[in-house]
């Protein structure tokens, strides 16, 4: 009989593990694209003036790639709350954060928002170091040209808030 309650406790493990991989999954795919409820709050309106600003990006992009499409939410909206031409902006990624491009060379919804940054003037600037560490071929990240290589991220943060730009990690 000790055989048989092993095999059985074994496919009760199994069976319990399978359902609660499937309720996590499962929650997590409705909270990233459930509905969201209509709220009404008031419009705020404030003068935030020119702005000169890195977004630092080096973590991976999350389950689903959420994190990446929150990254990229969030650069629209400081663009949204600024007049046009205020923003400076300039997304520095090394470690994880080339990520981003990776997922965008096969996900044409990221890739059009990337689009739209850029052509409001966003620079997106990749750590060299990262793709040498990493074994990445500049070529296979979305839009990337030898222009937006960088030596080092981190040395490339230094120098551009000498140069007056915020720091934000979102």
């Amino acid at each position: 009989m000790p055989a048989l309650s092993i095999r059985l406790d074994a496919k009760l493990l199994a069976v319990v593990a399978a359902a609660m991989i499937v309720a996590v999954g499962g929650w997590e795919a409705w909270r990233v694209v459930g509905p969201r409820p209509k709220v009404d709050v008031p419009r705020v309106v404030t003068d935030f003036g020119q702005q000169k600003v890195i977004y630092h990006l080096s973590e991976a992009g999350g389950y689903l790639g959420q994190k990446h499409r929150n990254w990229l939410g969030n650069m629209e909206n400081h663009f949204a709350a600024l007049e046009p031409g205020q923003l400076e902006l300039v997304v520095v990624m090394n470690g994880d954060g080339v990520d981003l491009l990776t997922h965008a060379a096969s996900d044409d919804a990221l890739a059009r928002r990337i689009d739209a940054l850029k052509a409001k003037g966003t620079r997106f600037l990749v750590c060299r170091n990262t793709l040498i560490s990493r074994g990445i071929e500049p070529s296979s990240l979305y839009g990337l040209g030898t222009e937006d290589l960088i030596g080092a991220g981190v040395a490339q943060i230094a120098l551009l808030e000498r140069q007056g730009f915020g720091y934000l990690k979102p």
